[in-house]
């Protein structure tokens, strides 16, 4: 997954650029941004039962071998409409790739192990944030876009590669304790799934909270993407710049995650971090609109990289520490279907206010909205320090 977030990453950035360079309005720009999340909106609980009877193993291959074929599209014709159609592909194969990669890790082991475990795998992810916008501006000024997404689709190969490999290290079993020898299991594994549903898993307060931190989080990450590269060109920054700047981002998430266990305990519990976590990034998307120099643009990045770097992985802990593992890949469909739904409409509503009033009103008005729910998220920490976790 660390490989798989370059290629992603590379796309993250050179799409809006490749979007501006077509002559696209700033609501298109955002509406191209938002299409990998239209299908995963009404799929990811329908890939989460898959995954809990199937094994992440097995689904993980499926989601990188997809991954790798979308960006190729755009080598051979780099259009709008196919800028689109990838959008879309990329949006379900990266849905499989993320559910089953989250619950491959949670099967490796719980307790204190899984919160140490989450940070390994979200420093990863954030050394690929690291280095994919980077790659991506060096690869867009020294070649240009069909470059660009050249290498971003060499780089999901790879992946498919990585993945192919592991793919039987976990399996359906290790989802469920296993059943003494000669007892019969109380009921098929795919009914136990099938009765948890969106409204059991919205019950589980670890659900709740994780659903509002990670929406409001994923918001402002997409807005973010979507357009800062846009804002720094109109201030006729080069896209080298652009994209070591986003990077910069990527950097603060990578320093933090290995210390999210010490930053946890130091804030007072995975719940009490989220909240902190979520106000330093609404900060850091608000004040995007207001400063022009580089400095301030880099002060902003890594208050962010702080945040989403103990903030997202936090939010898939409270899952997995409050979910049984018979329904974790159905839990976590649906906290990532419900930040797909943010995430399809806020780009195109922000894009439209950008449009409208400037980007000072847009990453604001995504700043404040980040900030109502980490107001709502505060709400719900004493609820979910009281719940013990299951078994």
């Amino acid at each position: 997954m660390g490989a798989s977030t370059v290629g992603q990453s590379m796309l993250a950035t050179s799409v809006p650029l490749f979007a501006v360079a077509l002559g696209l309005a700033p609501v298109w720009v955002g509406a191209l941004v938002a299409l990998p999340n239209a299908l995963p909106v009404v799929l990811a609980m329908t890939a989460g039962r898959w995954i809990d009877r199937g094994g992440p193993g097995r689904w993980l291959a499926v989601g990188a071998g997809g991954m790798a074929a979308a960006p190729l599209m755009l080598v051979l014709v780099p259009s709008a409409p196919a800028l689109a159609l990838v959008q879309l592909l990329l949006g379900v194969f990266r849905l499989f790739a993320a559910l089953a990669s989250q619950s491959f890790v949670a099967d490796l082991g719980g307790g204190r192990a899984l919160e140490r475990n989450y940070a390994t795998y979200a420093t990863l992810l954030s050394a690929g944030r690291l280095a994919g916008p980077l790659v991506a501006g060096v690869a867009i000024d020294a070649a240009g876009f069909r470059a660009a997404f050249g290498v971003a689709g060499a780089v999901t190969v790879l992946t498919f590669a990585l993945a192919w490999r592991i793919r039987g290290a976990v399996g359906p079993a290790a989802a469920a304790p296993p059943t003494p020898a000669g007892d019969e299991p109380v009921g098929p594994a795919p009914v136990a799934v099938g009765r948890f549903g969106a409204r059991e898993a919205l019950a589980n307060v670890g659900v709740q909270l994780a659903v509002l931190s990670s929406a409001g989080v994923f918001v402002a990450i997409s807005v973010r993407q979507a357009f800062l590269p846009v804002a720094l060109q109109e201030l006729g920054y080069p896209a080298t710049t652009i994209g070591a700047l986003i990077s910069l981002g990527a950097l603060a998430a990578v320093l933090v995650r290995p210390l999210m266990p010490v930053v946890s305990r130091a804030l007072g519990g995975p719940a009490r971090t989220l909240v902190v976590a979520m106000l330093a990034v609404a900060v850091a998307v608000a004040g995007l609109g207001l400063v022009t120099s580089l400095p301030a643009f880099a002060l902003l990045g890594v208050l962010a990289g702080f945040g989403t770097g103990v903030g997202l992985p936090l939010s898939i802990v409270t899952v997995a520490s409050h979910v049984d593992a018979r329904h974790r890949g159905t839990a976590l469909g649906l906290r990532l279907s419900l930040n797909r739904a943010a995430q399809l409409a806020m780009p195109v509503a922000i894009g439209a206010v950008i449009g409208a009033a400037g980007f000072g009103v847009g990453f604001g008005l995504a700043g404040a909205l980040l900030a109502a729910l980490a107001l709502a998220a505060a709400g719900r920490v004493t609820a979910f320090e009281r719940r013990a976790p299951p078994d």
